[in-house]
């Protein structure tokens, strides 16, 4: 008998909807190409520098809060289909420094280290 019950709050839990999460439909900026995931900047604003020629981009926050950029029901949003390439780029270009000098300073030793094993 105590089984049925176990049983019949576990069913009754699992169809119970989460009210009380705060803008969980609202557009995520993760998720938007125009996103710049290791700045936390956006794409669709930003200026270029006449001197020196570089882009500066305004961040994710202000253009989230201001409602006649991209407000905060993300009117201007558009869904990264290539995040599964935009993610290692970035990460890349971050750490891409790391990884080259890890990666061919250390060589010769984790071959010695393979091999002696």
């Amino acid at each position: 008998m105590k089984f049925l019950h176990y049983l019949l709050f576990i069913i009754n839990i699992t169809q119970v909807e989460v009210y009380f999460i705060q803008n969980q439909y609202k557009p995520i900026c993760d998720n938007c190409k125009f996103f710049i995931p290791n700045k936390n900047e956006c794409r669709k604003f930003g200026e270029v520098n006449i001197i020196t020629g570089k882009y500066s981009y305004e961040s994710v926050i202000s253009v989230r809060n201001d409602e006649d950029k991209c407000g905060e029901y993300a009117f201007l949003f558009e869904k990264n289909n290539f995040k599964f390439i935009t993610i290692p780029y970035y990460f890349l270009l971050e750490n891409g420094k790391l990884i080259f000098i890890l990666s061919y300073n250390f060589f010769p030793f984790i071959l010695w280290y393979i091999f002696t094993k």
